[in-house]
């Protein structure tokens, strides 16, 4: 046996004997079981004592169930996980698992105890830097262990244990793994919820719009219904003219709204320009072609064009009319206005900017939405946020700006009072703002900081996209996770081992966690900053879908399936029947069960008395023609009567043909996929049409030709 798993095995013994044994009732200890001496060394039996005098027996002491309940508990727990890892884990995951528990873990009292404190730190309660952990010490081990073995005697080599490890050390490591491994079942468990849940979305991805189906409530009577994507909350995303060329990568089913960025506007006179070639743009199209709310977004950092605008009223009036205009052409329903560095001192100026705004569009389309980005600490008080309500549909507050001098994550979930995504939500509510009108402003960038020297304050470098990230980084770089903040940094060291750099940022799993926070505390929605970030990974796409893309379904109305069949019908009642499936045959042939209609045999039936009688006809003309010769008074209404006949010899033989269900080309069948939905009505107009056509062309073409020959 390996030394490691004897080390294990004897710690295994040592706490089941602690489990069987029970309190000391007066001075005698009391054994549970005659099965806990199993693992006991047998020793040579002593003389029998002669037999003291018997006493009364007294009751047997209550077992502490609860400590003996604990403790089994504690071990099956920890070792239950691995047979959970066999079968929900991936094999990679699985071996690294087995080989490290086994052969590394409790190797050295050095190891442990490097492993209790680094699990004292919160980075390293991940399941991933867990099992680097283990992964380094059986690589350590591996490189020693040529020279810390010794003879078993058989000719193979053992490791020496380390017989100095407590048991203290082995619980309180014990302590530490056993969160993080039940941590990881449970996120295996919800990895594989929400497969699910994106393979159902995925499945209704480029369904046609509109597209109709039907549900049997019974036998003769369905409901139909409109199936279609939607969103729990609003959901926007952010494009900048500068990322058009992107446009057909997004999943424009996560989004309620698409909100562009790329027109500007003059502060001086309130007119509004392009920063791009209008006739190029395709992305405003393709939103509103996905169902897409769309906004326009007018993004300024700059302070004095803001303060330019701000100070002239009638700027505001002719940036309010040409906006309106700007919307109506191009079929949007609002705008968004983000003043990213709004000076001190505007409260009173941009509440009545926003009023100016709000009521011209409003005058221009009801529809027409005002949105405004503020920023998740408004250091000046210029958002008077009880005065916006009454003219802003939305409060976008604002995550995705680099704010302090140490380094950090651009959204923090609850590190930070001022900054965090928690203490910014509390604060908007406690300024009587309704949680259905705060959204979140969220970035796909990350955020480089430059890191202090010897006490010195860090510095922001630059935003980089989370594309840039994964692409600089591979897969299996292991970034560090901050719990407060809910965020990922990976740090950048030097040669030396020094950290220059830190990169905060947020993957699936950090925003999935502030997604769920938005969802808890029912807010109104979340944006996005900016589609295309994430360009050539579907991650943070997922992460939208998973917590928000939901399938919505729209009852129309109640449709009749097929007719009511009784056991016995009446020659009425079959025709009542047939006149009933005719109906729907006429809206929606494919609704209509093969098997529930007699139609085609009917028809049959009706193609051959129409034949006869054109038959019959047909000869009693000739006879009479022949007898009589043109003089016949009743020629030309019997022509007449064989015409109306032939046509409809022709119309019955065709719904033969349409009604048959053997006959996968045209109409109904019971083949399977080879029904074609065509309504009746639409066939018969066809059918009348080339009816009325030949008739046409025989009156006014062939008839005056075959005139003109005839003259001599």
């Amino acid at each position: 046996m390996l030394p490691s798993r004897k080390i294990t095995f004897r710690i295994f013994v040592c706490i089941l004997f602690l489990i069987c044994i029970f309190p000391v009732y007066g001075n005698r200890p009391y054994i549970s079981s005659p099965a806990s001496t199993a693992f006991q060394v047998a020793l040579p039996k002593p003389p029998s004592p002669p037999k003291p005098p018997q006493e009364p027996e007294l009751p047997k002491p209550p077992e502490d169930t609860a400590i003996s309940k604990k403790l089994t508990q504690r071990i099956l727990q920890f070792f239950r996980f691995r047979y959970n890892a066999r079968t929900k884990e991936s094999e990679r995951i699985i071996s690294i698992i087995n080989q490290t528990l086994a052969d590394s873990m409790f190797v050295t009292k050095a190891d442990i105890l490097m492993l209790n404190e680094a699990l004292t730190k919160r980075e390293n309660q991940q399941f991933d830097s867990l099992v680097a952990m283990l992964q380094t010490i059986a690589a350590n081990h591996a490189a020693t262990h040529a020279n810390d073995t010794t003879d078993a005697g058989d000719g193979s080599t053992v490791q020496e244990p380390d017989k100095s490890i407590s048991g203290a050390d082995i619980n309180a490591l014990a302590d530490k793994m056993i969160p993080i491994l039940q941590q990881k079942s449970e996120d295996v468990a919800a990895a594989e919820k929400k497969e699910e849940h994106l393979k159902m979305i995925r499945s209704m991805y480029g369904r046609p719009v509109g597209q109709t189906d039907t549900l049997a409530l019974n036998d003769s009577i369905g409901v139909r219904y409109l199936l279609k994507l939607t969103q729990k909350i609003n959901v926007t995303g952010i494009q900048t003219y500068l990322m058009e060329q992107d446009y057909t990568g997004y999943n424009y089913n996560t989004l309620s709204t698409f909100s562009f960025l790329g027109y500007m506007v003059d502060g001086n006179t309130g007119s509004i320009g392009a920063a791009f070639p209008e006739d190029q743009v395709k992305s405003i199209k393709e939103a509103r072609a996905a169902g897409c709310n769309l906004q326009l977004i007018f993004f300024d950092k700059k302070t004095s064009n803001i303060q330019a605008l701000l100070k002239k009223p009638a700027a505001q009036r002719a940036f309010a009319d040409s906006l309106a205009r700007l919307l109506r052409q191009q079929l949007a329903d609002g705008v968004t206005i983000y003043f990213q560095h709004l000076p001190a001192n505007q409260r009173s100026a941009f509440t009545s900017f926003i009023r100016i705004l709000s009521e011209t569009l409003q005058q221009a389309d009801k529809k027409y939405k005002v949105n405004v980005v503020v920023p998740a600490y408004d250091k000046y008080l210029n958002y008077d946020l009880r005065a916006l309500n009454a003219y802003v549909t939305f409060f976008l507050i604002d995550f995705t700006q680099a704010t302090g001098n140490i380094a950090g994550a651009l959204a923090p979930l609850d590190s930070d009072p001022l900054q965090s995504v928690s203490g910014a939500v509390s604060r908007y509510l406690q300024g009587d703002v309704p949680p259905g009108k705060i959204s979140l402003l969220l970035s796909y960038y990350g955020a480089v900081w430059k890191k202090g020297k010897e006490g010195a304050p860090d510095v922001f470098s630059r935003y980089v996209s989370y594309s840039d990230i994964r692409k600089q980084y591979p897969s299996d770089t292991i970034p560090l996770f901050d719990e407060d903040a809910a965020a990922f940094f990976i740090e950048v060291k030097d040669k030396y081992g020094a950290v220059n750099e830190e990169i905060w940022f947020d993957n699936a799993l950090s925003l999935g966690l502030k997604y769920d926070f938005l969802l808890k505390n029912e807010l109104g929605g979340v944006a996005i900053w900016t589609l295309g970030a994430d360009k050539g990974y579907t991650d943070l796409s997922d992460a939208l879908v998973d917590k928000f893309v939901v399938t919505d379904t729209v009852f129309l109305d109640t449709v009749l399936l097929r007719p009511y069949i009784p056991k016995e019908m009446t020659f009425l009642q079959k025709v009542m029947r047939e006149l009933r499936v005719y109906a729907i045959l006429f809206r929606d042939p494919c609704s209509v069960d093969a098997s529930q209609y007699e139609g085609d045999t009917y028809f049959i039936y009706i193609a051959l008395f129409f034949l006869l009688l054109f038959i019959i006809t047909g000869i009693v003309y000739y006879s009479f023609v022949r007898r009589e010769g043109e003089i016949w008074k009743w020629r030309e209404k019997v022509l007449v009567l064989l015409v109306a006949e032939i046509l409809l010899v022709v119309v019955s033989t065709f719904m033969v043909f349409f009604l048959n269900k053997q006959i996968p080309f045209v109409g109904l069948s019971n083949v399977q996929g080879h029904c074609h939905s065509i309504p009746l009505t639409s066939v018969l107009i066809i059918l009348a049409s080339g009816f009325v056509l030949g008739l046409l062309i025989m009156r006014f073409l062939l008839q005056p030709l075959l005139k003109n020959k005839e003259v001599p």
